[in-house]
């Protein structure tokens, strides 16, 4: 079998340029609108996913929970509350204002801590005054 080394035909010629799996030629308007398309959905399925982040992170931060407090509200922090229930993000009040709480406290971490430390120095006076008042006094 004699082969034709000019054959534009001969499918293991490898400067052949109009195979399966040779790219084809795209107008730049095209190859744009797909990396447009392409951005859109991975957009899409990203800002799809964040309700659902939310969601699991308020659930974690509610069913930790294990103490009852009664507190009162101002009409204008109830109404904040009511405002959470009623778009769907929280399924009560109880359970907004538990969260809120939290985040709050978790904002204001520097100031527990220094309360924790101010609240440790005066642990620490109140153990010196009983000793030098009364050496065998229980603690």
């Amino acid at each position: 079998m004699s082969e034709n080394p000019n054959d534009p035909n001969d499918p293991n010629d490898p400067n052949r340029t109009d195979g399966p799996l040779t790219p084809q030629p795209q107008s730049s308007g095209s190859r744009a609108a797909e990396t447009l398309d392409e951005i859109t959905s991975t957009l899409r399925d990203l800002f799809s996913r964040v309700p659902d982040t939310v969601s699991k992170a308020v659930e974690r931060a509610i069913n930790v929970r294990d103490t009852t407090v009664l507190i009162r509200l101002s009409d204008e922090s109830s109404d904040k509350l009511d405002t959470l229930v009623s778009a769907g993000v929280f399924r009560s009040r109880a359970e907004a204002a538990a969260f809120l709480i939290e985040e709050g406290i978790k904002a204001q971490a520097p100031l527990f801590q220094r309360i924790q430390n101010k609240l440790g120095e005066i642990e620490k006076l109140r153990e010196e005054l009983r000793t030098s008042i009364s050496p065998e006094m229980p603690k």
